[in-house]
């Protein structure tokens, strides 16, 4: 291959590396001081507080979240349509499985634990001091609860008389 060859061979690699560059998603950065913290998603009882670290739980797609939890607060029996990972961040939250909540056969995630909850899997939890997990997953997120009366939102009977 004569010079010419070489020079428009390489004009074309760079070309391509260019266009595979301009494809490709942004990096998501979020430092600790910038993080954004609002009320939590719709279905999570109140007093939590949420931040989207990356992604739309809203939507179809990858999602991370981060939840700030009080202490003592509870998610009652519930399951997901998808699967959830969850990465304690600090403080202690316990994580039980089955359809009754009971606090003895819960098991402690501390800082840095990590659980993954299969969709469908029906679990609940409780916080123990100020805590804060990270929550991946696909979405939509969705939450269903074993037990309707546990569920925060609003029934339907009360959102057609407003």
């Amino acid at each position: 291959m004569g010079k010419l060859g070489l020079m428009t061979a390489g004009a074309l690699l760079l070309l391509g590396a260019a266009s595979a560059e301009e494809k490709m998603p942004a990096m998501t950065v979020v430092q600790p001081d910038s993080i954004v913290w609002g009320p939590a998603p719709a279905g999570l009882p109140p007093g939590s507080k949420a931040a989207v670290m990356a992604g739309n739980p809203g939507e179809e797609g990858i999602f991370t979240i981060r939840a700030w939890l009080p202490d003592g607060y509870k998610v009652m029996p519930h399951w997901h349509a998808n699967d959830e990972s969850l990465t304690v961040i600090s403080g202690s939250l316990h994580l039980g499985m089955g359809d009754t909540f009971d606090k003895d056969k819960a098991t402690a995630l501390r800082a840095n634990g990590f659980a993954v909850t299969p969709a469908k899997m029906t679990h609940w939890v409780w916080a123990e001091g100020e805590t804060v997990v990270q929550i991946h997953g696909k979405g939509p997120f969705s939450i269903t609860y074993v037990n309707p009366a546990d569920d925060p939102r609003p029934k339907q009977e009360e959102k057609k008389d407003k």
